[in-house]
């Protein structure tokens, strides 16, 4: 039969060994999932150390004096646990770095450890109905009093800490900080039968809160397990919370449990009774309290359609990719307070909105969250929706842009055309009259001025050729005849080849040869040993010219092919210009790549099946 205090122990009893599972069960899950985290495994070992002490703690009232001497080796041991905080938060401080202050814990700990071990710490006794309780000796408070010590260090370091961090890592010492107050205020309870307090120790009852509250503090930003895991283990708590206080309350009203003897003479069916109306009401509160804890892990969950139009507005103002990918994690992550990645490919565990595209347009989905509650799933998909619109927004903005810019392109380009044709036809006139009028000079002044105008000639076929828009008139060739035509035209150069004589190449020959011949007279301007290599590589065909020379200086190396940035000697600033252009309509690329032996190579890269462009 229940008496007035049977129900008060039970509870007792029900905290510690609920406190003990949940450091197990918490210490468990980081090695398994959270080992990666700094400071995952310190943290680990100091649940199971609490873990220890709580067993520790739960043994006096259900064997009594006869675990007198195991509960003292477990009491000597608690500064153990107590360092490991104390490394903990160093390392959660420092980054890693524990420093002379961990040794001297671990070395106190160590000293107070071996002392409860070697004097008695204390005895267990009967008190308020409870088959025993640790009341510590001497030696015993010495123990106690080390652990409270090393607790102040650790949270005056973690203080100092928190005063310099930002961000997460700030929000992380909080929450070690607020748990520490749960576990401080319901270790208070232990000291009740030691100072003579006559009162039950209610504070005990918090201590499974203790570790949840520590380990959901730190992970939750960085782990969704933990938010899981944390989700349920506060319904249970909640649920065993209800249950415990009922209980209690039943065997601490005289009159209901008098009233219940009375009635119920039998304390089989007095049992049975209770037990039967307490899991009632467990069953009935159960729903309620998952919402509970669904609003209190992942706030957030429930979205209306003010919500909806502010994600629309807020998703519309990013104007490149990466500004809209950032844009929607923080609103998102905000909204339901833990980490979620946005990106275009899934990576990783964290719980993701993956964008896609396909033959129906742009589309948004949920990766990881298969174990999320309904509410922050639901809230999740409809953000992803409001994502992919965004989505398709930007793609189509910037197709328009591109179409925008290339059209602005072309029509900068026909009037650069117009242009150098009008002041090519208006210089040479006057070319052909300084060439007249230098007839009757002197040889040497005839020549000079021949030399002049010459550069002057060629300056402006550059000019008219870098300008030029005409459409690439496209014939199947071998590379080896395309080299040849160029070589032709540079009798007496010596170039080593590397070409397959059935490699071949749809091009436009005259603007091919042309562009060969300015990388080759590039390269016959800075080395004296020159090759021409072809190949096919990677659904394309590539055609290298290269030199022995000094190299492309690394400054310009990246703006090679633009207009007047390298010149060669007797050059316009032009010639790798005119490739780049000759290269654009026929659909290829020029660059600069690297190959052994050589100091410079020149690529011309052209795509199998090159369509005629404009």
């Amino acid at each position: 039969m229940f008496t007035e205090t049977t129900i008060p122990v039970l509870s007792y009893v029900a905290a510690l060994a609920l406190s003990a599972l949940a450091g197990i069960a918490l210490a468990l899950l980081l090695l398994r999932k959270a080992a990666p985290v700094p400071g995952a495994r310190l943290l680990a070992l100091f649940l199971l150390g609490v873990a220890v002490w709580s067993l520790g703690q739960a043994l006096p009232p259900l064997i009594g004096p006869d675990s007198d001497a195991l509960v003292g080796v477990l009491v000597a041991l608690a500064p153990l646990p107590s360092a490991v905080f104390v490394h903990l938060v160093l390392a959660f401080v420092r980054c890693g770095a524990a420093g002379p202050l961990a040794r001297m814990a671990y070395g106190l700990a160590g000293a107070a450890t071996l002392l409860g071990l070697l004097v008695d710490p204390g005895r267990v006794m009967q008190w308020r109905g409870f088959a025993g309780v640790f009341i510590p000796s001497a030696a015993g408070w010495v123990v106690v009093g080390v652990c409270g010590l090393l607790s102040i260090l650790g949270h005056l370091r973690l203080f100092q800490g928190w005063l310099h961090l930002t961000g997460q890592r700030r929000r992380q010492a909080l929450a070690i900080g607020a748990s520490s107050l749960v576990g401080l205020a319901s270790l208070t309870g232990f000291a009740f039968p030691a100072l003579g307090i006559d009162a039950y120790p209610w504070p005990v009852l918090g201590m499974p809160l203790y570790g949840v509250a520590l380990v959901y503090g730190i992970l939750r930003y960085q782990l969704m397990d933990v938010n899981l895991w944390a989700r349920r283990t506060l319904v249970w708590l909640l649920l065993m919370g209800l249950m415990a206080a009922g209980g209690t309350l039943v065997g601490v009203l005289p009159v209901v449990a008098g009233g219940m003897r009375g009635i119920l003479a039998d304390g089989f069916v007095e049992i049975w009774l209770l037990m039967l109306l307490m899991t009632m009401a467990g069953v009935a509160a159960m729903a309620p309290l998952r919402r509970l804890a669904d609003r209190l892990v992942f706030p957030g969950g429930e979205v209306r359609a003010g919500n909806l139009a502010e994600w629309r507005q807020d998703l519309a103002r990013p104007t490149d990719w990466t500004e809209l990918l950032d844009k929607a994690a923080t609103l998102i992550g905000g909204r339901l307070g833990l980490p979620v990645d946005v990106r275009r490919e899934a990576v990783g565990s964290v719980p993701a909105l993956v964008l896609s595209r396909d033959e129906a347009g742009w589309r948004c989905d949920l990766a990881g969250w298969d174990d999320a509650p309904p509410g922050p799933r639901h809230a999740a998909g409809l953000f992803a929706g409001c994502l992919a619109d965004a989505a398709g927004r930007l793609d189509h903005a910037e197709v328009l842009a591109r179409a925008e810019r290339r059209r602005q392109q072309e029509a900068r380009l026909v009037e650069l055309g117009q242009l150098a044709a009008t002041v090519a036809h208006d210089l040479r006139n006057p070319l052909n009259i300084i060439a007249m009028a230098a007839a009757g000079t002197a040889p040497d002044v005839r020549a000079e001025i021949a030399e002049q105008l010459g550069r002057m000639e060629m300056l402006v076929r550059d000019v008219l050729d870098y300008a030029g828009t005409a459409r690439p008139d496209l014939h199947d060739m071998p590379v080896a005849d395309a080299v040849d035509m160029a070589l032709s035209g540079l009798p007496g150069l010596k170039v080593e080849r590397e070409i397959d004589p059935a490699l071949t190449i749809r091009a436009d020959p005259r603007r091919l040869r042309q562009a060969l011949v300015n990388l080759l007279e590039n390269a016959a301007a800075h080395g004296t040993r020159l090759a021409v290599i072809a190949e096919r590589a990677a659904g394309a065909v590539r055609i290298m010219v290269c030199d022995d020379g000094p190299g492309v200086p690394a400054d310009i190396s990246d703006r090679l092919f633009q207009p007047f940035v390298s010149r060669r000697p007797g050059g316009t600033g032009l010639g790798l210009a005119i490739v780049a252009r000759i290269m654009e309509a026929h659909g290829g690329s020029p660059s600069l790549v690297t190959r052994p032996g050589w100091s410079t190579c020149l690529c011309l890269t052209f795509p199998d099946g090159t369509e005629d462009r404009t």
